[in-house]
């Protein structure tokens, strides 16, 4: 106990340093709540993460048309800046709106994976990156970073350096909050999965699954050592591919798993506090 005492008399006491020569209030951001907005942005990919702190990050831009839907939505709730910006890969359904959702708010960093790509939406996002000076970081297996003292974030993909599939080199990452643990897997496909599962530890609360739920990845060897209890799938109503497969939507109800759909529900707004995560959704418009 006398242990115990002195060093959180030293904690407390580098923490006031810490406040009297910053001139910051530290904020206990580890008693608030974690907010992950899935935006229903159709058949395409938008995520954002508001941390404890106030930090906030973005997870790919939707589609080429998304834009005013994306922008509203984040100033709707509030954003003005964005920490973090994450383009998990350069597919158009992923990048087709980042370019002037990035113009509209002040980014920090920006990350995305080594794969240059000959497309119109990824010549635009650069156009934009270089315009704005934005830094860009690569987005590889083993990033790590915090968003303040309760919140971690680390990239578990992609790792090597070729894939057949542009899919698989998709930034899979898992957010950690307390004792809940968020697993958003991209586009990442069934060669990505056995990547992770290889290096093991990828057990998660709630797995935002991959590419839509096409029968491209969310093997059953995946989510039995993930051991989610609800999925979120970002997915387009009346979709042209019938996603989300009926291979996966049978593994995910065998599990009996939670799931929530964008195509059904809009946007799915998950908030951790550390012990329970709830889920609220915002009406389809």
């Amino acid at each position: 106990m006398k242990q115990y005492n002195k060093s959180a008399a030293l904690f407390f006491s580098f923490l006031l340093v810490f406040m009297l020569f910053s001139g910051k209030t530290v904020h206990a951001d580890w008693f608030d709540p974690l907010t992950i907005h899935f935006l229903d942005v159709g058949q395409a990919d938008c995520i954002l993460v508001q941390a404890p702190n106030g930090q906030t990050m973005l997870i790919d831009g939707g589609d080429e048309n998304d834009a005013d839907k994306i922008i509203t939505y984040l100033k709707k709730v509030g954003i003005t800046q964005l920490d973090i910006v994450i383009a998990t890969h350069p597919h158009h359904d992923h990048i087709g709106s980042l370019d002037d959702v990035i113009r509209a708010f002040p980014v920090s960093v920006l990350y995305m994976p080594n794969l240059p790509y000959d497309t119109k939406y990824y010549h635009d996002l650069f156009r934009v990156i270089n315009e704005k000076q934005i830094p860009v970081d690569r987005a590889k297996a083993g990033v790590r970073f915090r968003m303040g003292f309760s919140v971690k974030v680390e990239m578990l993909a992609p790792k090597g350096s070729y894939y057949k599939h542009i899919n698989d080199y998709s930034a899979v990452i898992m957010i950690k909050h307390a004792k809940k643990k968020f697993l958003l897997m991209a586009d990442a496909g069934a060669e990505e999965e056995k990547e992770i599962l290889s290096r093991g530890g990828v057990k998660a609360d709630v797995i935002k699954i991959g590419h839509h739920g096409a029968n491209t990845g969310t093997t059953l060897d995946f989510l039995k050592k993930v051991k989610a209890k609800t999925a979120v799938i970002s997915v387009g109503r009346n979709n042209p591919y019938q996603f989300p497969s009926r291979e996966v939507m049978y593994r995910l109800n065998n599990r009996k798993m939670t799931i929530y759909r964008t195509d059904q529900l809009g946007a799915i707004i998950a908030t951790s506090n550390g012990k329970k995560v709830m889920f609220k959704t915002s009406p389809i418009h």
